[in-house]
């Protein structure tokens, strides 16, 4: 049962699937100029690369056990937002006190209106396994769509300037307006099926946003996401049960190589990928 926990928390983290600053620099523009901008700039975005990983540390206690469990995820890929590609490879590991380290690696791809997944895991095969993209996630796959409605369900407080990897970046804290956030989840959470409106609303006991722009294009650089979530049995339909687990998430994005030639095509396999329904 906390095993199932711990992918549907996964699935939320995936859709949520993201040092110091130096103010003083001279008169920033106002938060809602910033935003303004930003949401602007999404439009002129025809392709980019990335680099994300999360870290996630589970503890709490079942059925009169207590447990700790560390979850790593480490993802790069590139998307093409004109063509509606986007590829990305992930590897991951799942540690429990007492338990050896498991590992399992995971390759997708999205070409036109198919998303592709090979996922492989110790003692299984792997297996490729294809089904259609509905068109309203396009926008959220590729990020585009979220960066919107985060930024307009967010309180934004522009905390200064600072270079990212020689780029000169607009330093953000977003502070989301969650109730707003839940119902544009709720569309997203809908590929688990699993995970009910109202849970949502319980589960998160913090989440803050931290983000970098660059300033001459006002493209997303960095990103750093914080969040605490509490779970019971109870909220997963298991009433009979007893105990609590607390999930502290840390997320980072890196955006990169904005505008530049991506090369994306199905890998050796996927032609014969196993139809799964989405």
């Amino acid at each position: 049962m906390w095993k199932k926990i711990v992918t549907i928390s996964l699935a939320i983290v995936m859709v949520l699937s993201l040092a110091a600053c130096t103010k003083g620099d001279g008169e920033l523009p106002s938060s809602q100029e910033i935003v303004n901008e930003v949401i602007e700039s999404l439009d002129d975005i025809r392709t980019y690369q990335f680099d994300m990983d999360m870290t996630m540390d589970v503890a709490g206690e079942a059925e009169g056990e207590a447990f700790e469990v560390t979850v790593i995820m480490d993802s790069s890929g590139a998307v093409d937002v004109e063509n509606r590609q986007m590829s990305m490879d992930a590897t991951q590991s799942l540690s429990m006190l007492g338990q050896p380290e498991m590992e399992m690696g995971m390759e997708m791809c999205i070409v036109g209106d198919m998303i592709y997944m090979l996922t492989e895991m110790p003692e299984m095969e792997a297996m490729w396994a294809k089904s259609q993209l509905p068109e309203e996630y396009w926008g959220e796959v590729s990020q585009v769509e979220y960066q919107t409605e985060l930024l307009e369900a967010a309180q934004v407080e522009v905390l200064g300037s600072e270079m990212v990897e020689g780029i000169d970046c607009y330093v953000l804290q977003l502070t989301p307006d969650l109730e707003q956030l839940w119902q544009f989840y709720v569309q997203q959470a809908q590929v688990t099926g699993e995970v009910p409106e109202e849970l949502l609303q319980e589960i998160f006991q913090s989440f803050s946003v931290k983000q970098w722009i660059a300033k001459d294009t006002y493209f997303l650089t960095n990103a750093g996401i914080d969040m605490v979530m509490e779970l019971t049995p109870e909220d997963m339909g298991y009433p009979e049960e007893e105990g609590v687990m607390t999930l502290d998430i840390t997320m980072s994005f890196w955006g990169y190589d904005y505008n530049q030639p991506v090369f994306i095509e199905l890998p050796p396999g996927a032609e014969e990928a196993v139809e799964m329904p989405m």
